[in-house]
């Protein structure tokens, strides 16, 4: 694999959250990228609990079947970055935050988009997986396309990750006055899939027919390796990954308290699933 060479080697920062609830890791991505004009990239890894629907930044929230989400203890949450509706169950989230002063941030926005996406491979196929990267150069095409009632994780671009033409990556970017943010899912298991129990239908397509859709264009990790795969096992292979790739050292640190108290502010604008505008460019 071809190796980073820009000047942002040394250090970086790494925050393992474990699991949280969407608001929370929803605030503390904004957070982060809020507050990191300077200073090294941050890698946070973590998970959900409990499960969560995140929805695009520009997506309906008409969409969601919020009684039902509610009945069954499923968050619903709105994503400061771009896509489509995403279940948050069985998965590993990653989130990269680029401070505007790095070397990095100077890249384009796809240039980024593919060296993250090459350090997650680097850290995925330490676990025994055979990943590639998506080099098809219509990008966005099929996000614009597709129906609109699809998730995320039916259409692919350039540079996302997959394991025989099957999406197990799905990711999104957006910069900010401060730095740049891309988070994305890495599937451990099949439960992304019921995703369209949670969703409003449009359309005479039955929950059943759009599962089908998904399954035929996503894979999952204990597919892949055909066992289980923990969350920490993942963790352990993406802090080798990128440490790897990028000739850095991610060096732990926990969240600051001023970084706690602005998660804990904008929390609540989370939860009420906000719309007003964070930043102003979209990788899709």
């Amino acid at each position: 694999m071809k190796e980073c060479a820009l000047e942002d080697t040394g250090i970086w920062r790494f925050i393992i959250s474990g699991a949280q609830d969407g608001a929370f890791n929803m605030a503390a991505d904004e957070t982060l990228a809020r507050l990191s004009k300077s200073g090294p990239p941050i890698l946070r890894i973590y998970s959900w609990h409990p499960f969560a629907i995140s929805i695009g930044h520009h997506q309906e929230l008409a969409e969601v079947d919020l009684d039902k989400c509610s009945s069954e203890n499923i968050d619903v949450v709105r994503r400061p970055t771009g896509g489509r509706a995403i279940f948050h169950a069985q998965e590993v989230t990653y989130a990269v935050i680029i401070p505007k002063e790095s070397d990095l941030h100077s890249q384009s926005t796809l240039d980024i988009y593919n060296l993250i996406s090459s350090a997650l491979v680097n850290g995925l196929n330490r676990l025994g997986a055979n990943l590639v990267l998506e080099r098809n150069d219509n990008i966005g095409g099929e996000f614009k396309t597709y129906n609109q009632k699809f998730a995320c994780f039916a259409s692919s671009a350039k540079y996302e990750i997959h394991y025989r033409s099957k999406k197990l990556v799905g990711s999104a970017q957006r910069r900010l006055e401060k730095a740049l943010l891309q988070h994305g899912s890495i599937l451990l298991g099949n439960e992304h899939l019921n995703l369209f129990d949670y969703l409003i239908q449009t359309t005479d397509e039955t929950s059943g027919n759009l599962k089908q859709l998904l399954d035929e264009k996503t894979i999952c990790l204990q597919t892949i390796l055909n066992r289980e795969v923990t969350y920490n096992e993942v963790v352990s292979a993406l802090k080798s990954g990128f440490e790897d790739f990028f000739k850095i050292d991610l060096q732990t640190a926990p969240l600051t308290t001023k970084e706690t108290q602005l998660i804990n502010q904008l929390k609540p604008q989370y939860s009420q699933t906000r719309r007003e505008p964070l930043c102003e460019t979209y990788v899709w």
